[in-house]
């Protein structure tokens, strides 16, 4: 080849996946099962073996499973603010003065000890609903988060699946150059026989020296963009980037979904119902509504009720013991009822409204605009595929007449009714409609799994690749 075959390789701007309930149970009993997460050297990767490794070690992931912990202990605070609290002080001192003794008409030096002790507890029974609708609030913000886990989930999966098909891409364009470079020697060894005896001009003994060595450099870039490639694979799957692995080839031919036949509108609504992260949105848009309605509290009274138990002891009193004190003379309590109006909070409730409403409109513009990016995702993914499909279809005739040209060049050569350059013109086609025949054949698997990752509902494609629960 004279020529560095210029590949097309997919984009790497997709991103990526769902697991239903089933799906995420099944992960977790299968762990066990799949020892270390560790890939040794040489191994053979499976898809599912990926996708379980990626979402038991993705920090990205983790993170977001911890904010979503941290969000559960939210909602548990949040509902015990509705409890009563209950609270003990105890406090004591030790006291110097000076007393007057006026049977003496004298001052004298005098100390004693005091020592107090009270049991309180106070419940709110009305805060204006503030309390109610921190916990709504918290409780929203805890479902968004969990959805916002779902489709973290989902594009790691589809991250996985991407990268894990760009390294079976970047293995089978390795096979075409490797035979492209064996054809290229044996061509080598012709030629300088052929040219040993007299039957061709060294000139083509030269080109196709440099031929080989192209195809050798040709080889040894399809080695480093598969060793990128498996870099990107074990950095997504949260493991020590290596090279010594090989993937395993999935039944993708399972996979039959007519998205090209789908309507579009259709495609967009099952999308707007499916989606995580709209639903995270819409779930946050609620949350500011709550938030409103715990800002405008500030306007309404509130409303405590409140308990106490107390008792006190002072060393004065000689003529009692302490447990006299304590337990009987001393001993009192009170219940009651505190009612507070704020008449005048230097504006801090009507502002704090008005900065709740700004961010619930806010929350809508972010929802209108993950909606409206949907849909244009959606778009992309279906004519994408489409298109894919109509190139599939091309490269299998292009690779079908290439390489019946190429065998005819090959044995005109050898007869002497073509040149070398005419020979190599043909294999350069040949070799270029094979590299576009895996890359098309993969980017179909590619682009179909990037549209239930769109739709978000990759639940279905999952149980063909057999990565579900049977």
């Amino acid at each position: 080849m004279s020529t560095v075959m210029n590949r097309k390789y997919r984009p790497r701007t997709i991103f990526f996946r769902i697991w239903s309930t089933a799906l995420i149970t099944f992960i977790v009993l299968a762990l066990p099962s799949q020892g270390h997460c560790v890939i040794q050297a040489e191994q053979v990767l499976s898809l599912q073996q990926a996708v379980i490794i990626a979402l038991k070690n993705n920090p990205g992931l983790t993170q977001q499973v911890n904010a979503v912990e941290s969000a559960e202990i939210s909602v548990s605070q949040q509902r015990t603010n509705l409890y009563p609290d209950l609270k003990i002080a105890a406090t004591g001192s030790k006291r110097f003065d000076k007393a007057f003794d006026q049977t003496t008409s004298q001052s004298e030096n005098r100390s004693f000890t005091s020592i107090g002790t009270e049991l309180s507890s106070s419940l709110n029974l009305f805060n204006g609903f503030a309390d109610i609708a921190a916990l709504k609030s918290a409780e929203l913000e805890l479902g968004a988060v969990r959805e916002t886990l779902s489709r973290e989930e989902q594009t790691l999966v589809f991250e996985t699946l991407s990268n894990f098909i760009q390294v079976l891409t970047d293995q089978a364009l390795i096979h075409v150059e490797e035979e492209n470079l064996e054809e290229n020697r044996t061509l080598l060894e012709s030629i300088e026989t052929f040219y040993q005896a007299g039957r061709l001009p060294i000139s083509d003994q030269y080109q196709q020296q440099a031929e080989t060595k192209q195809a050798e450099l040709d080889l040894l870039e399809a080695q480093r963009a598969l060793n990128v490639s498996k870099l990107l694979l074990m950095q997504t799957m949260g493991l020590t980037p290596t090279v010594h692995y090989q993937v395993a080839t999935p039944d993708f031919e399972k996979l039959s979904r007519p998205f090209a036949d789908e309507n579009l509108d259709q495609l967009t609504l099952l999308a707007l119902a499916n989606r995580p992260d709209v639903k995270a949105q819409q779930q946050q848009v609620e949350a500011t509504q709550q938030q409103i309605r715990q800002s405008q509290a500030g306007h309404l009274p509130k409303v405590d009720l409140f308990a106490s138990l107390a008792s006190d002891y002072s060393s004065l009193a000689d003529e009692t013991h302490f447990s006299e004190q304590f337990m009987t003379d001393n001993l009192n309590s009170s219940v009651g009822i505190s009612f507070s109006l704020p008449l005048f909070d230097r504006y801090l409730t009507r502002n704090k409204i008005a900065q709740a409403k700004i961010e619930q409109r806010n929350q809508q513009l972010t929802l209108k605009q993950t909606q409206l990016q949907l849909g244009l995702e959606i778009s992309q993914a279906i004519q994408e595929y489409r298109t894919t499909q109509k190139r599939v279809d091309v490269v299998d005739s292009k690779l079908t007449s290439a390489r019946q040209s190429f065998h005819a060049y090959e044995e005109r050569y050898r007869v002497g009714a073509s040149t070398l350059v005419e020979l190599t013109q043909s294999r350069l086609q040949y070799v270029t409609a094979a590299f576009d025949q895996i890359q098309a054949k993969y980017n179909l698997v590619t682009q179909e799994i990037a549209v239930a990752y769109y739709l978000g509902n990759l639940e279905p494609l999952l149980a063909d690749l057999q990565l579900e629960k049977n």
